[in-house]
């Protein structure tokens, strides 16, 4: 009987302990998965706007990600500044910025 118990309450040690991680590993998938989303969508923005110049905008999609996701063009002298922000799994806010030159 002892050892039953014993048992029982390792294996649900065990249970509480790795549920957790597993949950933790999950959402830092997720986020990394969104941030290549992301990345990739503002690259192919960036290139768009290389070729035909834009002015300093600021759009926000609703279709790439399960959040908004907005778009900043910012220009200097000689390039073009993309940021792109969102709130990611952990609700956290994420901006990731991309530099381009026109031709």
């Amino acid at each position: 009987m002892l050892e039953t118990l014993i048992s029982v309450a390792l294996f649900f040690t065990i249970c509480l302990t790795l549920l957790p991680i597993q949950y933790q590993l999950l959402l830092e998938k997720k986020i990394t998965n969104d941030e290549e989303i992301v990345m990739y969508f503002l690259s192919e923005e960036l290139h768009k706007t290389m070729v035909s110049p834009i002015v300093e905008d600021t759009i926000i999609y609703n279709d790439i990600l399960s959040t908004p996701v907005t778009l900043r063009y910012t220009t200097t002298t000689n390039l073009i500044k993309g940021c792109v922000s969102w709130r990611n799994a952990k609700q956290r806010l994420q901006t990731k910025c991309l530099y381009g030159k026109p031709i």
